[in-house]
């Protein structure tokens, strides 16, 4: 593309006797420095995939925390109910199975933060932490229901 544009420059003029001077030189002049700018302005569909990968990739990050989260907090919502109905039965190992599933919701969101952030959606030390704080929760839980079971 760039050798024609080049060639056409490089062709003899019209002839431009009749025209305003002023008008031809001003013409001339805005094609000139547009082609000059030609090279670094043309894209090609694989450059522009290239430039946009990044930001598509994002996004996509983005929208898979975005579905992840609503589907975790969907399922804690019905495990706590479940939880709360079990408590008040007195049926404590389900409720301790449903708190042990919301705590699972909560992993989930951060396995999903972690997705996320290695994309560049969201920053990496913020998944780190949520990640970690999660793992502590559910550690010290199943602990807990460990020496709630023995005794």
């Amino acid at each position: 593309m760039n050798n024609l544009m080049v060639s056409q420059l490089a062709a003899a003029p019209p002839p431009t006797d009749a025209l305003n001077s002023q008008i031809v030189q001003a013409v001339t002049l805005t094609n000139t420095e547009t082609a000059s700018y030609a090279p670094s302005q043309i894209a090609t569909a694989p450059d522009m995939m290239i430039s946009q990968a990044a930001g598509l990739v994002a996004q996509s990050a983005a929208n898979y925390f975005d579905g992840i989260s609503k589907v975790a907090m969907a399922s804690q919502a019905v495990l706590l109910k479940q939880m709360t109905e079990n408590i008040a039965k007195q049926n404590l190992p389900a409720a301790a199975e449903d708190a042990l599933g919301a705590l699972v919701t909560d992993l989930l969101m951060g396995a999903a933060a972690a997705v996320a952030a290695a994309a560049g959606a969201i920053e990496g030390e913020a998944a780190s932490f949520a990640i970690d704080k999660i793992d502590q929760s559910i550690s010290k839980y199943s602990s807990l229901l460990a020496n709630s079971k023995s005794s």
